[in-house]
């Protein structure tokens, strides 16, 4: 998974590089996805459910719909979330109807390819809305409760991605 990791990395870094959001925080996901003529949306789901993505076959158009009752940063990483099924499983997308993403603490099981995808698309929106070159910057000057206010994600985000890089 190294080299998938790199080139995560490397994607997430490119799509804040062309929408000049590298160095702006925290990321506005909504903005990415309208850059990419995806329209996001809110609706009332059960508590089991963070969002969707699909694919409107009559408009021809990508919708990304969050739970409302969600906390603002879940929000925030479940758009970053369905943005990484839109960038790494387009076709895919086109051919269903719809990609529910119930939260891992629910006892949903998924078979092995997609669990991996999940992993993936988890890992690309961590990498989208903590960079590692921002994260490396602000550990300069900041603690990781004020880096996750600052990137405006959750404190455990901020700890996983942290983990992950190494950093902590």
């Amino acid at each position: 998974m190294s080299n998938i990791r790199e080139d995560l990395e490397d994607l997430t870094t490119e799509i804040l590089v062309d929408n000049d959001m590298l160095y702006k925080v925290p990321v506005n996901v909504i903005s990415i996805a309208k850059a990419y003529g995806i329209d996001v949306y809110e609706t009332e789901f059960n508590n089991e459910i963070s969002g969707i993505i699909r694919y409107d076959k009559e408009r021809e158009k990508y919708e990304i719909i969050v739970n409302k009752n969600n906390a603002w940063v879940r929000k925030r990483f479940t758009i970053a979330h369905e943005l990484g099924h839109y960038f790494l499983h387009r076709d895919m997308l086109k051919n269903n109807d719809i990609h529910v993403d119930a939260l891992y603490r629910t006892a949903v099981q998924l078979d092995t390819q997609t669990n991996e995808r999940e992993k993936e698309v988890d890992y690309f929106a961590g990498a989208l809305l903590m960079n590692e070159k921002v994260i490396e910057k602000l550990m300069q000057n900041y603690e990781i409760s004020d880096m996750a206010k600052i990137l405006d994600v959750s404190y455990s985000a901020m700890t996983v991605r942290l983990n992950i890089l190494g950093l902590f």
